[in-house]
């Protein structure tokens, strides 16, 4: 009886490729604690210039300093971002998710 060594060539390396998807999917990356950051537009909001500080607990706690600091810099825009990271490609912080609830 002959060895059917392609077949199971081909069965490994199914196998390897599913388990290469299953590890990277986004689902199994650690997305640390929920932090907020303040970005304060005291340029206007499309300058791109912006003052940002980081590691609030909650939204209300982010919005009430941003409100401080918009009123510091003339009612200056502001925004709050929930797990902000730089992102090299687009040379600015990508959050998951932006608001500005007034």
């Amino acid at each position: 009886m002959k060895f059917p060594v392609i077949p199971v060539f081909i069965l490994i390396l199914f196998s390897c490729v599913v388990s290469a998807i299953w590890f990277i999917s986004p689902a199994d990356k650690d997305t640390g604690p929920k932090t907020w950051s303040a970005f304060i537009y005291n340029h206007g909001y499309n300058s791109g210039k912006y003052k940002k500080t980081d590691n609030f607990d909650s939204y209300d706690a982010c919005s009430d300093f941003a409100r401080q600091q918009s009123a510091f810099y003339d009612d200056a825009p502001w925004e709050c971002g929930s797990m902000c990271q730089f992102d090299t490609r687009k040379q600015g912080f990508q959050c998951i998710e932006m608001k500005n609830e007034h």
